[in-house]
């Protein structure tokens, strides 16, 4: 599997994660030292794994387009796409679109996000 197929399979999963309140991919797939950014705020790994955890608002649907995979080196690279996400919020579901971007370092054969932004249309 080329470096392109295993990240974007690894976002694929991130929001799978997300729609199912797994944290423990959160977990496994953060850095330590991983951090986000998006229209709430920032947050660290901790705060990440805790909000997969409590799922207050799943995501009932997640579709992935325009993705692009920038390699920077071969342990190193950033993947952008377009999410479009349903989400249950206060049990009204709602249309939440996005543009996101993760940071990916591979350490020790494994790929890690690093940094997680989310741009909300």
């Amino acid at each position: 599997m080329t470096i392109t197929e295993t990240l974007l399979e690894l976002e694929e999963r991130m929001w799978q994660a997300n729609r199912e309140g797994d944290a423990a991919f959160w977990a496994q797939y953060l850095r330590d030292d991983a951090f986000g950014v998006s229209k709430y705020g920032t947050l660290d790994k901790a705060q990440a794994v805790s909000l997969a955890a409590a799922n207050e608002n799943p995501y009932l649907k997640t579709e992935l387009s325009e993705q692009r995979v920038i390699q920077l080196d071969d342990d190193n690279a950033i993947v952008t796409y377009r999410v479009d996400v349903t989400a249950l919020v206060q049990g009204n579901e709602m249309q939440l679109p996005a543009y996101a971007s993760t940071v990916w370092n591979r350490s020790g054969g494994e790929w890690r996000a690093v940094f997680f932004q989310h741009t909300a249309l």
